[in-house]
């Protein structure tokens, strides 16, 4: 817009942003008023350039995914310690259509769909101008809307099943548009698969340092592994083929290899992306510890990253995770539910005889990764040691801001800063990383080819890094089944997939109900001075129903063609 001022071009922009995102008669309306506005915007590379942004800034953060805090402590890994925490709805079982803990994700991510599908319409009909200064830039925005525009729709599909695919703008007065019935669970994987294909035609590998936090080739291949795997899991893989809700008897059964061998392609792509420089684009971070600086650095540099929020939070993150006795809230609590299932240093879990498990000694010999991810009572922290004993500085008990379960979430906190001293840190979240593809490549194999090398290979290259032996030769499917969701489960805990997973699976009816913690108690006569006792958190409210999510209900009564999820 070459006749406006500075200051107008702004205004507008804003205006846009905000008439694309209003929702007054629903997640389907167009604001009547960006006519006027859309050649001030399109016009113009730069003014383009910002709605684009402003479209990656509806991103829900990956850490912060459950009303600002961990996803964790709405399912078995963890407890928060504040009763007034989102987690607590679901723990309770009081969550329903007028109270989605989450947020009302609905109305966000359509509105987010609708701002998504402007910005497509609105740079072919006005032929928006390429950045002159870096050719080639317009065709990588749009390759990122129509990412975007997967990811949000992928967004609803992972909490609520098949809903509405919306690939155009709608007027206000298209009352049919309006009052569109949910579409088929994989017809709406599909359309997540054809936009993410749209958008790999127009995205580079990578982008410029200077440009970490955009959409790239590899991002679009993640989410088509990671969506292809729900697709193939038992809450969807029957169900999801002609209708749009899931499954939730507690059959757990439900199969297609066809489903399963597209997952396992799709992921192997991940894998194997070529880098522009030789080799593949993304690689394992080294040891754990590399592992630990890839989630707290603010270099955002790790091979393994393949996309990740961009200043999702700051300090506030590392409060809510520290302990007590540092100033902080002792939010998301491991449970002993999640410290069971580390496995000990020699690979067998710990009911197993032949382990070494001494439960006067429950914090000794364990898999890396648990030293890594949690903090126990006597553990190494900020120069002393954590003390969750009574009287202790980071006291187990039931007053707000102590851990609950008697332990503490270390894994995505940077023991260096101190609370309330400097500026802290920013926290950048990670949407997709290269161990959750080996993960998944190796279910999904092992599901319509058990027994394939490669099952074993990329599961053992994820315990290596961690010092774990390999997996035992031989194991059968199932045993195999379990020991790759027991991997998943330790992997990538605290980052926002066991919420997810326990659901595909349809194992949520077992993991969900009992929240176990630890409690050490001071005894002279006991190894290191303490003996442990394992007590119950509490019970929470388990229902088939709450393998998804209910709709909203004012988007129920809104639309007389919008039927709700079952048992809702």
């Amino acid at each position: 817009m070459q006749h406006s001022s500075f200051y107008k071009k702004i205004i507008l922009l804003c205006m846009l942003g905000l008439t694309l995102g209003a929702c007054k008669k629903g997640f389907l309306d167009r604001a009547a008023t960006t006519q006027q506005q859309d050649p001030d915007i399109f016009n113009s590379f730069a003014m383009t350039d910002q709605v684009v942004n402003n479209l990656y800034s509806r991103l829900r953060g990956q850490y912060t995914y459950l009303g600002g805090y961990s996803m964790s402590s709405g399912t078995d890994e963890a407890k928060d310690a504040s009763n007034w925490m989102a987690s607590m709805s679901f723990n309770n079982g009081s969550w329903s259509g007028n109270n989605n803990p989450i947020g009302n994700t609905w109305r966000d991510n359509y509105v987010a769909i609708r701002q998504a599908n402007a910005i497509l319409e609105g740079v072919a009909k006005y032929k928006t101008p390429d950045d002159a200064n870096n050719p080639g830039a317009l065709q990588n925005r749009i390759g990122e809307v129509y990412f975007l525009r997967a990811y949000y729709l992928a967004e609803l599909v992972r909490q609520f099943g098949g809903v509405i695919i919306v690939t155009k703008t709608i007027d206000q007065t298209d009352q049919v548009a309006l009052n569109q019935p949910r579409s088929a669970y994989d017809a709406c994987v599909n359309q997540i698969l054809a936009d993410c294909d749209e958008a790999m035609k127009r995205l580079p590998v990578n982008y410029p340092s200077t440009q970490i936090g955009r959409v790239t080739k590899g991002t679009c291949l993640a989410l088509k592994a990671r969506m292809l795997l729900y697709s193939a899991s038992p809450l969807w893989a029957i169900a999801g083929k002609n209708g749009f809700l899931a499954d939730i008897s507690s059959n757990k059964t439900a199969s297609d290899p066809e489903k399963w061998r597209k997952a396992a392609a799709a992921a192997k792509a991940v894998i194997d992306l070529p880098s522009a420089q030789g080799g593949t684009a993304y690689r394992l971070e080294n040891t754990l510890a590399d592992r630990l600086t890839m989630f707290t650095s603010n270099t955002l540099l790790s091979p393994e990253v393949i996309w990740v929020r961009m200043k999702e939070t700051d300090q506030s993150y590392d409060r809510y995770l520290f302990p007590k006795g540092s100033n902080g809230w002792s939010g998301c609590s491991p449970s002993q539910n999640i410290v069971d299932d580390y496995e000990m240093a020699n690979g067998l879990p710990i009911s197993d005889p032949a382990s070494g498990y001494d439960p006067a000694q429950p914090y000794k010999g364990r898999d890396a990764r648990f030293y890594t991810d949690i903090n126990y009572n006597g553990a190494p922290w900020k120069g002393r040691k954590i003390e969750t004993f009574e009287g202790g500085k980071d006291e187990q008990n039931t007053q707000t801001d102590h851990t609950r379960t008697g332990y503490g979430c270390r894994k995505l906190v940077d023991e260096s800063i101190t609370l309330d001293q400097g500026q802290g840190r920013i926290v950048h979240g990670i949407f997709f990383r290269l161990a959750e593809f080996y993960l998944s490549y190796a279910e999904a194999l092992n599901e319509y080819d058990p027994g394939n090398a490669d099952i074993a290979k990329y599961i053992n290259l994820i315990r290596a890094r961690a010092g774990q032996p390999p997996l035992p030769a031989g194991l059968s499917q199932a045993d195999m089944r379990l020991r790759i969701q027991n991997e998943r489960r330790i992997e990538l805990s605290f980052e926002n997939h066991r919420f997810w997973d326990v659901r595909r699976w349809k194992i949520a009816e077992n993991t969900e109900k009992t929240i176990w913690g630890m409690r050490p108690i001071a005894d002279p006569s006991a190894p290191g001075g303490y003996r442990y006792e394992k007590f119950k958190v509490e019970d929470r409210l388990w229902r088939s129903a709450m393998y998804v999510i209910p709709v909203t209900t004012d988007e129920i009564l809104r639309n007389t063609q919008l039927k709700q999820n079952e048992g809702w």
